[in-house]
């Protein structure tokens, strides 16, 4: 790839989609009542798009900070999956 711009600025929009989704997540409203441990699934959820996205946007990322980041946005999903899961017992075990 020589010129980066196009796909930075994609990178860009994951990015914002990924912050979308953590204010989404981490503001309370009063018509939507989750527990904690579905409001950090939500979190963790907007962790992996910026973290894809960082992928794109950081320039002269090498190959070891691309895995890196993409080690963390599969590690986040993963968190992501099963705290949404399994929200029931996670909120009954920390009661």
């Amino acid at each position: 790839m020589t010129d980066p711009g196009p796909l930075a600025a994609l990178g860009w929009l994951v990015f914002a989609v990924g912050l979308g989704v953590l204010v989404i997540a981490l503001v309370p409203r009063k018509t939507q009542v989750h527990s904690p441990t579905r409001r950090a699934a939500g979190a963790l959820s907007g962790m992996v798009f910026c973290l894809l996205a960082m992928i794109v946007i950081v320039p002269g990322a090498t190959g070891a900070t691309q895995k890196a980041l993409f080690g963390g946005a599969i590690l986040c999903g993963t968190l992501s999956w099963y705290l949404g899961r399994h929200a029931r017992k996670v909120d009954r075990a920390v009661r």
